[in-house]
């Protein structure tokens, strides 16, 4: 499965490199995310174990997650107790308006492949609503941490969509 968008939004490449650089706190606004832990910290990288699910269904699983200020964060699964076969997520912010200063391009790109049949499936029925939310959920962390956007995001281009 494959999805990659991009939309011009109304926070700054910082604010929104610390929102999805800050791994630990996936867990107070990641849907799903029940627990994000970072084991290891590097000064462009870090490791981090992560718990998704919603009751009774629960999963860990470690990604290394690679930054490079203010314009990349790029994770990768690097442990996942046979979770993933795949799965690569690459958030990248680049020059937004030229005379707005708090504005940025985003670029959500996610590449995933479940081991278990029994998770492509549960995948396959979500897949739509997961990844609508997730660039919203770190657009509402941004919103929460640094108040309104400078001006109202712009609807996501779709470049690459395949369930």
């Amino acid at each position: 499965m494959a999805y990659s968008e991009k939309r011009l939004i109304g926070f700054s490449r910082d604010e929104m490199f610390k929102v999805v650089s800050d791994v630990s706190d996936y867990h107070n606004f990641v849907p799903w995310c029940r627990s994000s832990t970072v084991t290891h910290e590097h000064e462009s990288s870090q490791i981090a174990t992560l718990e998704i699910g919603f009751p009774p269904l629960s999963e860990k699983y470690s990604s290394r997650v690679i930054h490079i200020k203010p314009s990349v964060v790029h994770s990768v699964v690097i442990e996942n107790d046979n979770l993933f076969r795949t799965l690569d997520t690459t958030f990248r912010f680049g020059k937004g308006k030229p005379s707005v200063e708090r504005s940025c391009t985003l670029h959500y790109d996610l590449v995933f492949e479940f081991e278990s049949a029994f998770h492509s499936r549960i995948a396959h029925l979500f897949f739509d609503k997961v990844v609508k939310t997730m660039v919203s959920a770190f657009l509402h962390r941004a919103e929460k941490l640094y108040g309104p956007p400078e001006f109202p995001h712009s609807p996501p281009q779709v470049l690459q969509y395949k369930s």
